[in-house]
């Protein structure tokens, strides 16, 4: 192609040829001094929320990124799909420098506004370019060295654009080697998360490509209906352009597609092996749960800035062995994602309100808020009031400012009702209304809000038999109950030793804690009233009872309710600081809790007979 501006410099790449084309066409001259964006933008703030999704995924990798050409004197930008600066990383002394031309979040970097320059031209081009040089239009630009490559959205188009840029020589095919994995990667993240997705399918030909950069990520509604999928996959699969024809997974793969479901709900850890049409194979894993919603509508909640900041288990981590448990697992895996409440029973401590949270975190729901309420624990005439909200001066005693309610807190999350038999029949008639209209309306008036969240209920006693006495409606049972699980009681767990290392590797991190043999067997044999409650705190108490060089457990660690056998020897001193340790942890939880025995043994994990005996033991002289 001949050259129509004569100030192009001689023996560029075509792409670069096309661009200062275009730039003289639209009556840009090389030496202009006067920064000029053109383009009618919004602000940045707007801009930023317009791409939150994008933004939350790439400006993390794009900090790895610039770890990884450090001591270059650059900075990393990523850019929207009209060529706006977001984001920057990068060293100060360049970034100061990019500022003079106005390379940083807020500006547009256009052909129309910069002319040429790697992010304009690479939305121009809608491919990687690497602009050096003397190769920028505009004359001030010439002292950059710039590679841009195009994000491209799950559904198709460009999303956005990836730019190194620096005023070193960089080594280009290194360098654009680097870009191009780190926008694949954010890619692959925006593909995970694409709305209705539901099965999440990587694979390749060879196992030791799976999660590699190599690897091939589609994904699929629960019917198995083709929503995105990346350009590898594009490839391994011989699929061009999913723009426009997306086939379904029962006319790419052979495989039924109910056996893959089946596989990744009971053994997603294992690879499997998928077949396509086009006789090619492949080793897969299948996951189902680990999708996340961004809503970039919205504000991130305190609660959803880091949705597992506490290491909080997922599903798979409650999966220690036991039969009971792995089927209750199962089942929950069955529901994640859809309209279906979970109720789960079984006795105080069993776990009930750490398997919600692991449901939770294990679905598409995960970013969102998890809020839980006992209905055990308030007053039956505020309980309304904690789940509907109020408006201000809705009762006497209400905060003057009013309160949204446990229901509209959950939006976008799950909300967990525990003890839900306890909740008076009144409000169960309410609670009803608002599962089947999914609207709520406060206390004291105001307007209906819709709400969107997933519902887990839990109850230490048999709802049907509640329902059998009259103490709990029947048609909130029939709603609550469409999937019903039970927690097996501590005593009847196949798992409890690596349940009680569970735990004590939870109550000290960072300290390796061992169990005697002879503790291990005191643990087996116990009945445990209070569960995985009781378990977890007497762990608790015997590790804060070992010394600095001690890293063993033994029964001499353990409360006295474990070690009362007479064949045992005398407790050693370190056994009667425990005791001393264990009546000052009674005293002060039955005063926090004002002399409520019921309150007091929840907290401790035991029962209130337990509790009566503890206490009768300390005042004794």
């Amino acid at each position: 192609m001949k050259d129509t501006d004569p100030n192009a410099p001689p023996l560029t790449p075509e792409a670069i040829r096309r661009s200062w084309e275009r730039c003289a066409a639209s009556g840009l001259r090389p030496d202009e001094r006067q920064l000029d964006d053109r383009s009618p933008l919004a602000s940045l703030s707007d801009r930023l929320e317009a791409n939150a999704r994008l933004v939350t995924y790439a400006q993390p990798i794009m900090e790895h990124l610039h770890q990884q050409i450090a001591r270059s004197s650059s900075t990393i930008l990523l850019a929207d799909d009209t060529g706006t600066i977001l984001r920057s990383v990068g060293d100060a002394d360049f970034i100061e420098r990019a500022a003079r031309v106005a390379l940083k979040p807020g500006h547009s970097w256009s052909e129309a506004s910069m002319g040429t320059n790697a992010i304009g031209t690479a939305l121009a081009e809608q491919r990687a370019v690497a602009v050096i040089g003397d190769e920028h239009y505009l004359d001030r630009n010439k002292f950059l060295t710039c590679i841009a490559t195009p994000i491209h959205a799950p559904t198709g188009g460009v999303l956005g654009i990836l730019d190194v840029s620096t005023s070193a020589r960089l080594t280009q095919v290194h360098a654009q080697a680097l870009l191009q994995t780190t926008a694949e990667i954010i890619e692959n993240r925006l593909i995970e998360t694409v709305a209705d997705a539901a099965v999440v399918i990587r694979f390749h030909h060879q196992p030791e490509a799976l999660a590699s950069p190599l690897e091939g990520l589609a994904v699929f509604d629960e019917a198995g209906n083709f929503l995105a999928c990346n350009r590898r996959a594009e490839r391994l699969l011989g699929i061009a352009d999913t723009r426009f024809t997306r086939p379904p997974f029962w006319e790419i793969f052979e495989t039924r597609w109910n056996s893959v479901l089946d596989h990744a709900l009971q053994s997603s850890a294992r690879p499997t092996t998928l077949r396509s049409h086009l006789a090619r194979e492949f080793v897969a894993h299948v996951l189902v749960s680990n999708l996340q919603r961004l809503r970039a509508t919205t504000a991130p909640r305190e609660s959803t800035a880091a949705p597992n900041a506490r290491n909080l288990p997922t599903l798979d981590d409650l999966d220690l062995g036991d039969k009971a448990v792995n089927h209750a697992i199962r089942r929950a895996r069955r529901i994640l994602g859809l309209d279906i409440p979970l109720l789960i029973q079984g006795e105080t401590g069993t776990g009930k309100e750490v398997f919600a949270q692991a449901f939770h975190l294990s679905g598409p729901r995960r970013s969102g808020p998890f809020v839980a309420i006992n209905c055990a624990a308030i007053p039956a005439n505020l309980i309304e009031a904690e789940l509907f909200g109020y408006t201000p001066g809705a009762y006497t005693g209400a905060r003057s400012e009013g309160a949204r309610g446990k229901l509209r807190e959950a939006h976008g999350g799950t909300l967990f009702l525990d003890e839900i038999g306890d909740m008076p029949l009144k409000l169960q008639a309410v609670l009803l209304r608002v599962l089947e209209t999914r609207r709520v309306t406060p206390l004291g008036g105001g307007l209906e809000e819709a709400i969107d969240l997933s519902l887990v209920c839990a109850s230490h006693r048999s709802l049907k038999a509640l329902c059998e006495r009259g103490e709990f409606r029947p048609d909130l049972y029939f709603r609550l109950s469409a999937m019903s699980l039970s927690l097996p009681a501590l005593r009847e767990r196949s798992d409890i030793e690596a349940l009680a290392r569970r735990l004590l590797h939870d109550e000290s991190p960072g300290r390796p804690i061992r169990l005697s043999a002879s503790s291990l067997d005191l643990i087996r044999r116990h009945p445990w009233p209070g569960n995985i409650r009781q378990l977890r705190n007497a762990l608790r108490l015997a590790a804060a009872m070992l010394a600095p060089d001690e890293d063993t457990l033994t029964p001499a660690h353990l409360p006295q309710e474990l070690t009362d056998d007479p064949d045992l020897p005398p407790p050693s001193p370190a056994a009667q600081s425990l005791r001393a340790a264990e009546s000052r942890l009674v005293g002060d939880t039955v005063a926090r809790h004002k002399g409520n025995i019921s309150a007091a043994a929840r907290e401790l994990g035991i029962t209130r007979t337990t509790l009566y005996r503890k206490l009768r033991q300390q005042a004794a002289p």
